[in-house]
């Protein structure tokens, strides 16, 4: 097996991204898959960093995949990858992914909504319900329009690039990643992303990330800087620890942090928090969770006394994949 396939399946196993799907149609060269989840999300004491007024926030959503892949010849197939998503009390459906492109042997090409190159080092840290902080800016963000990829693994090295073709003037974006696993099961992965914001102002990215995974272990740690635009800088990291206890239930403990520095102002903390989660899978399309997020960021209230930023956050999840 491949080291970065074996990465994947460990990743997979964290953080319960379903990999699988229904296959509803094949033949000897066209292919068909259907997946999804329905998923219960229940914040109770804050959520978003804003007290709960009630009970309960309601965050809870489904989405839905297609993916499609047909030989065309000459070793090459041809590809196609739909998700939408819809949250609870919305009507509407909401695209999270949506391209084609052609598989080669020298990787895949594609073009649409997907995910910048930078994805693949968040992802090492990425593991938990509130995590996710690398995602700053745009060109190092998943779910992205008018994006150009290529995606190649070559043994144990993932590349990838990417460009983001905006419709609006001076808004360009790129990223370049690349992800590098070694037999002993450490993982080593280095990221730049940049672009235009608007006439006046860029930003840009460089992310790093170290991974090692021992059987039921996984540790992670990612760390960035960068400018959001042209007057205010930023730095982040984050730290997470898995460790699955026995065969059905998995505890994660996450730290997550963030400094933004404007020029001409003072740092402050944009990102700051603990979170401890348990997963329990019953199979591998049923499982529920519980997780406590310790906000750091200091508390702010608005005039009748309410909180609305620096909240702690207790999660229930109760989620079905198909």
């Amino acid at each position: 097996m491949k080291k970065t396939v074996l990465t994947t399946a460990v990743l997979t196993a964290l953080v319960s991204v379903p990999s699988f799907a229904a296959t509803v149609y094949k033949d000897d060269s066209t292919e068909l898959k259907v997946g999804g989840r329905v998923e219960f999300r229940g914040d109770f004491i804050g959520s978003g960093g804003a007290e709960v007024d009630g009970t309960m926030e309601d965050q809870s959503r489904a989405r839905l995949n297609l993916k499609g892949k047909t030989d065309i010849g000459n070793g090459l197939s041809a590809f196609g990858v739909y998700e939408a998503e819809q949250k609870t009390g919305k009507s509407e459906f909401k695209n999270r992914y949506m391209y084609a492109g052609v598989s080669a042997d020298l990787g895949d090409f594609s073009v649409g909504r997907q995910d910048m190159a930078a994805v693949i080092i968040s992802d090492m840290t990425d593991i938990t319900e509130f995590s996710g902080v690398q995602q700053v800016i745009d060109s190092s963000s998943d779910k992205q329009d008018s994006v150009f990829a290529y995606r190649g693994e070559f043994d144990a090295l993932q590349v990838q690039t990417t460009y983001q073709a905006n419709s609006g003037d001076s808004q360009d974006k790129y990223s370049i990643a690349g992800l590098y696993s070694l037999p002993m099961g450490l993982d080593l992965g280095l990221a730049y992303s940049g672009g235009d914001v608007d006439k006046n102002n860029s930003e840009d990215q460089i992310l790093g990330g170290v991974a090692y995974s021992l059987e039921n272990l996984y540790l992670a740690g990612t760390y960035s800087q960068g400018s959001l635009n042209d007057s205010e800088d930023f730095s982040a990291y984050e730290l997470v620890a898995s460790y699955k206890i026995a065969s059905k239930f998995t505890l994660a403990g996450l730290y997550t942090f963030q400094e933004n520095d404007p020029n001409g102002a003072a740092k402050f903390d944009a990102v700051d928090g603990f979170e401890l989660v348990g997963y329990y899978k019953l199979n591998s399309n049923f499982r529920t969770y519980l997780s406590y997020y310790m906000n750091q960021l200091d508390e702010e209230k608005d005039p009748q006394g309410k909180t609305v930023e620096g909240e702690d956050t207790l999660r229930l999840g109760v989620r079905y994949d198909f």
